[in-house]
């Protein structure tokens, strides 16, 4: 089955409950005003017409000051996420790409995210796609209200 990815439409945000459960349909649709702003984008993949999978764009300014001081404009990755049942088929990998090379249309160099450190599976995943952890001790160890977590940086 091939995934079809493309920017979120309003519309297509109520069939993410469906799909990706209704805390990820929940973060989507409270961020979809990033879109609208020109501050930010939601890609979606499909597959069959079904949302299998997102992840936000965003380069409005980072909420946490170290990544403001070290990573300045820096666009960051949020949210990825896969449909449990579509894992470990290249969703998020191609999600991934196709989030990195609307970043590299718009001018960026560089791309940044946070992995929770609780998730070594995902931040696995981002180490075999590029990504690196930053040498700033600052940029470690960083803490929100599920858990500690960790910035990882890629050159685009």
């Amino acid at each position: 089955m091939a995934v079809k990815i493309r920017a979120a439409h309003r519309d297509d945000l109520d069939g993410l409950a469906a799909s990706l459960g209704p805390a990820h349909h929940e973060f989507f649709l409270n961020r979809y005003p990033l879109q609208d702003k020109g501050l930010g984008e939601i890609l979606l993949a499909f597959e069959d017409g079904r949302p299998v999978g997102g992840v936000l764009l965003n380069w409005d300014l980072a909420t946490e000051p170290e990544v403001r001081r070290h990573l300045a404009g820096v666009p960051m990755i949020q949210h990825l996420h896969v449909d449990p049942a579509r894992r470990r088929r290249g969703v998020g990998t191609a999600l991934l790409r196709a989030a990195e090379a609307g970043l590299r249309v718009r001018g960026h160099r560089r791309v940044l995210l946070g992995v929770d450190q609780s998730n070594p599976v995902a931040r696995d995943f981002y180490l075999r796609l590029g990504y690196v952890q930053p040498a700033e001790p600052d940029l470690r160890n960083l803490q929100a209200p599920s858990g500690a977590y960790d910035i990882l940086v890629a050159e685009l």
